[in-house]
């Protein structure tokens, strides 16, 4: 069974709405209504962020504003992604400090007999590194702030039309 979401371009396509009014088959229900255009403003950051985080709220929100994308309307996704990476930050200086695994003995007795056995494991930090960075990834990616987001917002989503459309 195929997993993963929708892929782009299967299916079947839409119509034209202009071919569903000659048609009579118009629908005003299943129309859908295109949103206003987002506020652009300075982005403020959340009161519950703590020193690091506002830093790297502002730097993303620079980021932004830079691209003329800034909206307040984003400000929680950006202090989510600033928490987000700024917990990577002291997890990484953690596991530099620490390493990245420890060493648990426990001791067996069997009878007179005491059986040490040592079992090295991996940190519970490298789990929430782990963790931490694959949800900034992903939030970067919603904020359009990964490399192939940046070609597409240079060039367009749409591709370039080509002489061999017609086939």
């Amino acid at each position: 069974m195929a997993r993963g979401g929708s892929r782009p371009n299967s299916g079947r396509k839409r119509k034209d709405p202009a071919l569903k009014l000659l048609a009579g088959t118009d629908r005003a229900d299943r129309e859908l209504e295109m949103p206003d255009q987002v506020a652009i403003g300075k982005m403020v950051p959340p009161m519950h962020l703590g020193d690091l985080e506002q830093l790297t709220f502002g730097s993303i929100a620079e980021i932004l504003e830079q691209q003329g994308r800034a909206s307040p309307h984003f400000a929680e996704h950006v202090a989510l992604l600033a928490v987000r990476l700024s917990q990577i930050q002291r997890l990484k200086a953690v596991l530099e400090m620490e390493g990245d695994t420890f060493t648990s003995e426990t001791v067996k007795s069997a009878g007179k007999v005491a059986v040490v056995t040592k079992m090295v494991r991996a940190r519970p930090e490298v789990a929430m590194l782990s963790d931490a960075m694959r949800q900034a990834q992903s939030l970067l990616a919603e904020l359009l702030l990964n490399p192939s987001a940046a070609l597409r917002l240079a060039s367009g989503d749409k591709p370039q039309a080509g002489e061999f459309d017609d086939f």
